[in-house]
């Protein structure tokens, strides 16, 4: 299964290059620098790409182009997250809620992973359509953390780590938002890290973290709820192209239900919004929600549905300890 996963997502990273005028050759030479700054600072990551690639029989430079995108900063994320605690909650405990929005061609993509290694702190759930990384998880200290994206008027040219290896690298090494809040700023980033709405979650607390080209900027709690978008609401924002003009009534519209909820908000709750289609939250075309993902910070399961959370089930997966 993960062979057919890496050849789908390379016939994209292909068809990407080839797209914006650019050579296979050129996305392989990203990698290749890109490979230098993560043997400096994290190692291991190098490690698994060595195995996907021995696994899956595909040549290793070919897995490690996954790191260099994208390619140019024309990559955008519908995606939204949502978060309750405190007051807000129905129990007082945190809570986290993501639909994650891409091209449907993934959907044959989709991964919820189990993870536990033996040289990583803590072992998690995580959701991907990708080969390295993933896209949101909660590990087994109650840290759960997921990103939407903004478009980023540029690239940075530093190499190192996309959002989806820096969310990995987050739940096996990070038990607190204030913990992953250090990890995020101090991780080398490369490409789409540069243009990320972080949302992290622990047992007591959640914050937005919104990642531009130089800044990185804190939102914290508005009475107990937050809400993370392709649109970006702090200073980061002057880095970043404009949004579509949906992306705020799309924000407003979650808070808003948010707060009518406050005092009651609990996964019922959250996976009704996610299901929402006016704006819509639940997307049916391009980019469509290919995953819908609820978790409560003190219980160690993950609930996640394979498709738009309007029509598909939800089902528990349970993080080893």
């Amino acid at each position: 299964m993960i062979r057919d996963i890496c050849i789908h997502n390379l016939s994209f990273l292909k068809e990407e290059l080839f797209r914006d005028g650019l050579s296979l050759e050129y996305g392989l030479r990203l990698g290749s620098e890109n490979e230098r700054a993560i043997a400096e600072h994290f190692p291991q990551l190098l490690e698994e790409i060595r195995g996907l690639a021995h696994g899956a029989d595909l040549p290793y430079s070919y897995i490690l182009l996954e790191t260099a995108f994208p390619f140019v900063p024309n990559a955008r994320s519908d995606c939204t997250l949502l978060s309750a605690f405190g007051a807000a909650a129905a129990d007082g405990t945190p809570l986290a809620g993501r639909n994650y929005d891409f091209l449907s061609g993934f959907s044959k993509c989709n991964q919820v992973r189990i993870v536990k290694k033996r040289n990583a702190k803590f072992s998690f759930v995580g959701g991907t359509v990708t080969i390295l990384g993933v896209e949101e998880g909660l590990n087994n200290a109650g840290l759960f953390i997921g990103d939407a994206g903004c478009e980023p008027r540029q690239l940075p040219s530093s190499r190192g780590l996309s959002s989806r290896q820096v969310m990995e690298l987050v739940l096996e090494n990070c038990s607190s938002v204030d913990g992953a809040v250090d990890f995020l700023r101090d991780a080398p980033k490369f490409a789409n890290s540069a243009g990320t709405c972080y949302l992290v979650v622990d047992k007591k607390e959640a914050v937005v973290v919104e990642m531009g080209l130089s800044r990185c900027c804190l939102r914290e709690s508005e009475e107990g709820t937050l809400v993370a978008s392709d649109k970006f609401l702090t200073a980061a924002a002057e880095e970043m192209k404009p949004s579509e003009p949906t992306a705020l009534t799309k924000y407003n519209l979650a808070m808003r239900h948010l707060r009518d909820n406050k005092g009651g908000i609990d996964e019922a709750v959250l996976q009704r919004l996610l299901s929402d289609h006016r704006i819509p939250i639940c997307a049916h075309t391009e980019p469509s929600t290919l995953r819908s993902v609820v978790a409560k910070t003190n219980q160690s399961k993950i609930m996640v549905s394979d498709g738009q959370p309007c029509t598909s089930m939800f089902h528990e997966v349970w993080i080893p300890t």
